[in-house]
């Protein structure tokens, strides 16, 4: 096995001194679709805020590529091959789509990978190649998910974290984006998912983690907490 591309170790992070991630350690291994499930509070988007340079932690240690990027600034993180698409999306709903994913390439100089990387996206969005001149904000729901993936690419990733992508998505649409999360694994890109929809998640994941109360409670393969009691009834409704 390969050194992961990415290690948490020991995290700690509070909130006027109330833990909201309470000692999580955990690694997205290089070419794998790593995955974290847990209820609405959890600390599922804590957690990644903290991984992208967005929340200073209070303890622990945060490993990337090898190197230690603990308490480095966003930009820094991104500047590294670490990229957030953050729940909610974030986009500029007045601007175009195509000013939109050019946002997302806003610290890379090198513009000939820069036009081939916009093309790649829209290969894997074409709806948003029709839809190129269109204001964000006036997409769907769907569109502006595939947008912010899209916009999240367009920095070059080496890791893509994805913070609820399927949620507010109707069930056609949340099959939709899972095929694109596995197509861009395939291309080479390692992605660490944060999901409510556990069974999206997990049939993507081939490692997967669940969170409760800010701490790592269960770990395995996507299949194995599939099969976990524990998961089936807390999370998958069965």
């Amino acid at each position: 096995m390969t050194d992961p591309v990415l290690v948490v170790e020991d995290l700690y992070i509070a909130y006027d001194g109330v833990p909201a991630v309470d000692g999580v350690s955990l690694a997205v291994e290089r070419g794998q679709i790593t995955t974290i499930v847990g209820s609405n509070g959890a600390g599922k988007t804590t957690l990644m805020k903290a991984v992208a340079g967005l929340l200073k932690p209070t303890g622990g240690r945060i490993r990337f590529g090898g190197d230690d990027i603990t308490g480095l600034s966003a930009d820094q993180v991104v500047l590294r091959g670490l990229t957030l698409v953050p729940e909610g999306r974030r986009l500029f709903p007045t601007m175009s789509v195509r000013d939109n994913l050019r946002t997302g390439a806003y610290t890379r100089k090198d513009e000939a990978a820069v036009r081939a990387d916009f093309e790649k996206v829209l290969t894997y969005f074409p709806i948003l190649k029709e839809r190129l001149e269109q204001q964000a904000g006036s997409l769907s729901g769907g569109q502006q998910q595939m947008l912010a993936v899209g916009r999240a690419l367009m920095a070059a990733p080496k890791l893509l974290m994805l913070d609820e992508p399927s949620i507010g998505l109707a069930p056609t649409v949340v099959e939709t984006i899972a095929e694109i999360i596995r197509t861009i694994s395939a291309n080479g890109v390692d992605i660490l998912l944060v999901e409510q929809n556990a069974h999206m998640a997990l049939e993507l994941a081939e490692k997967a983690y669940v969170l409760e109360n800010g701490e790592i409670t269960l770990s395995g393969s996507g299949a194995e907490l599939m099969e976990s009691d524990k998961v089936r009834e807390a999370y998958l409704g069965l």
